[in-house]
């Protein structure tokens, strides 16, 4: 009998080589799809043109394929290793890709373990600023108005520093002032408007919206201006739009917020000796603050000079 009759008795391929384990060859494949899937995912997300309650779908979809895929990958591992079939190649790509897509998610897990599970942050726990023009959502979304005082005590305890900020700026001065942090800070601004109460009291308000970096889910931004033409209380929250668990991104968005409008408010007026020094630690704090959490969850980046 020759060799390739005795090789197809044995149920193996007639061509030289070793045989390649048809699960490796599996993995490899769902491995292929499911990562594709994420980042086609992603790209449409982040242009625009991919709803975001479908987005998170497909991306659950994306992860658990992935997981799949690895599982299946390491199933084959262990075939090989036993029985020395051939298939390296295609575990290979089997085991790296869903490890390199799951690696992102897994490491923001970690990092944001310790972090309260809530979605919506403010510097006015008591009166939060409420939500107007952007009030009205889609029926998946989140509801636009304050989830109460239990979220009100878990940020209570892990942002205690989220107050609100006083300058001594008119209301127009510091709706002048929020509004260009927001142009810099790149927000989509819906509505901004002064409201003239009785004298000496004003108010004024600001609408946004900001995008997540990677991904682009959207979180609704209001600020909320009261005082007096000498005196502002500047209140500001932020709230996820889609999802239960923001990973920080509101707490570390208002931080940003409130030490950029406190420098600009002390680069561009005049202020009072003793204002100026409350101000001054003021924004030194909220900065210290936030460039320590950034150092946490980055690599360090060479320090900009005092001039820029």
């Amino acid at each position: 009998m020759s060799t390739a009759a005795r090789a197809s008795d044995l149920g193996a391929p007639t061509h030289v080589g070793r045989f390649v384990t048809p699960i490796a060859r599996w993995s490899s494949r769902l491995a292929l799809f499911f990562v594709s899937l994420l980042l086609v995912t992603l790209v449409l997300h982040r242009l625009g043109s991919l709803p975001t309650v479908l987005t998170l779908n497909l991306f659950a979809v994306g992860y658990v394929g992935s997981a799949l895929a690895l599982a299946i990958g390491l199933v084959a591992l262990a075939r090989i290793w036993r029985t020395g079939e051939g298939g390296a190649g295609s575990l290979a790509i089997g085991i790296l890709l869903p490890l390199m897509a799951l690696a992102g998610p897994a490491a923001f897990l970690i990092a944001s373990h310790d972090l309260p599970r809530i979605n919506d942050v403010t510097t006015d726990l008591v009166n939060p600023p409420q939500f107007k023009v952007l009030a009205p959502r889609d029926k998946e979304a989140n509801p636009s108005s304050y989830p109460g005082a239990e979220i009100a005590a878990l940020q209570a305890g892990a942002y205690p520093d989220l107050r609100t900020l006083v300058l001594a700026r008119s209301v127009d001065d510091a709706l002048e002032l929020v509004e260009e942090v927001a142009k810099r800070l790149r927000w989509r601004v819906a509505v901004a408007e002064v409201r003239t109460g009785r004298p000496p009291a004003k108010s004024a308000v600001m609408e946004a919206t900001d995008h997540t970096l990677l991904v682009g889910f959207p979180d609704d931004i209001v600020v909320r201006i009261e005082g007096s033409n000498a005196l502002s209380r500047i209140d500001i929250r932020s709230a996820s739009r889609y999802g239960k668990f923001d990973f920080g991104q509101n707490a570390a968005r208002l931080r940003r917020f409130l030490a950029d409008v406190a420098l600009r408010a002390e680069a561009t007026g005049p202020s009072s000796g003793a204002g100026r020094g409350l101000r001054n630690a003021r924004a030194r704090a909220l900065l210290k603050r936030q460039k320590a959490r950034d150092q946490q969850k980055a690599a360090p980046r060479p320090a900009r000079g005092r001039g820029q």
